[in-house]
């Protein structure tokens, strides 16, 4: 019996979950960021410019997908920009239904808007006055109802780059409502934001959160550095926002993971040329194929169950060093 990790069925669509256009702080227009992408093989890009919601339907065509969402910062000090120092969680709000351009939880007196993000949305934005707030709060508790109300109305939450943030363990384990943690942020990959560290954490302690990778660019020489593939059945809007809830994506700065499935017992793991291909789970049990000179394009492991416990995950790294990172793969959920 064979038991699909990744569907078989579909395509893989290339993405690139977390951009910024001149709408916000970002250089390029929303159409030239179409067309950059669409010219290096991406099939979507999704539009999260900082707190404010456009759609971009517009750009929808047969070839490409724009998916809309917005980023938002909850900073230690509201008074202040956000110093070299200062702590801040940035969270990223996809929309779910493309008709759906009503940011909840709005904060409507937010001193903190970036680049020309005010201007757009005094004039072209939408909010419901009824579902507003008067201040964030640098929180934990806080924030997961502040979360609780994004996701209700709609919106997958994805806690994006936790080393720029200079945050640990403290204060993203806990977090609630999250879809997915920004594993590659292609920006601050040199900041070690491309690292499973804090998803493994956050595995580890009970949350449930997918792969996602994206650029944050801000100009071209931002683009193309980290991204989320996802598999669909077909290229649209609802498509891949069905598939990327389902957890049927992984997160890359460079490998691709082709195929992913259980069959007489092995977990077999098809890739593009890789130095290693290693599978983690929840504790100590851990699984690798390596060869620095032969590349491997195949691994075959033991399903274990028992050794793996909760969950277990897919990491594949090529000869330049960047990686795939899958998304989790938790026991109890597999029937065989």
């Amino acid at each position: 019996m064979k038991y699909d990790l990744i569907p078989a069925a579909g395509h893989f669509y290339k993405v690139n979950m977390h951009c910024h256009t001149n709408i916000s702080d970002g250089k390029q227009s929303p159409e030239e960021v179409k067309e950059w992408y669409k010219a290096h093989g991406y099939s979507a890009v999704c539009y999260t410019d900082h707190e404010v919601l456009i759609g971009h339907e517009d750009l929808c065509d047969d070839t490409f997908i724009a998916l809309h969402g917005y980023e938002v910062a909850i900073k230690q000090d509201l008074s202040h920009p956000t110093a070299t120092f200062m702590p801040v969680y940035h969270f990223n709000f996809v929309a779910e239904d493309q008709k759906n351009r009503i940011p909840p939880r709005y904060f409507v007196n937010n001193p903190s808007m970036p680049g020309d993000s005010r201007r757009w949305a005094q004039e072209h934005g939408t909010y419901d006055p009824n579902d507003t707030i008067e201040t964030t709060k640098y929180d934990k508790e806080w924030i997961n109802d502040y979360l609780k109300g994004v996701s209700e109305k709609g919106f997958l939450v994805t806690y994006n780059h936790p080393q720029w943030s200079l945050q640990n363990w403290s204060d993203y384990v806990g977090l609630e409502h999250l879809h997915a943690v920004e594993i590659i942020n292609g920006g601050c990959r040199f900041l070690n934001d491309n690292t499973s560290l804090p998803y493994e954490q956050m595995l580890r302690s009970g949350m449930r959160v997918v792969a996602n990778g994206g650029d944050d660019n801000h100009n071209t020489g931002g683009c193309g550095h980290g991204w989320t593939m996802i598999k669909a059945p077909e290229l649209s809007y609802q498509a891949l926002i069905e598939a990327y809830k389902k957890g049927d994506c992984y997160a890359s700065e460079g490998p691709e993971i082709l195929e992913l499935y259980i069959e007489d017992g092995q977990i077999v793991i098809k890739a593009s040329p890789a130095v290693s291909i290693c599978l983690f789970s929840e504790g100590r049990c851990c699984y690798v194929k390596a060869d620095e000179k032969n590349l491997v394009t195949e691994a075959r492991f033991a399903y274990n169950p028992q050794s793996f416990g909760s969950f277990f995950r897919i990491e594949v790294r090529d000869a330049t060093g960047r990686k795939a990172f899958s998304s989790p793969y938790y026991t109890a959920d597999i029937s065989l």
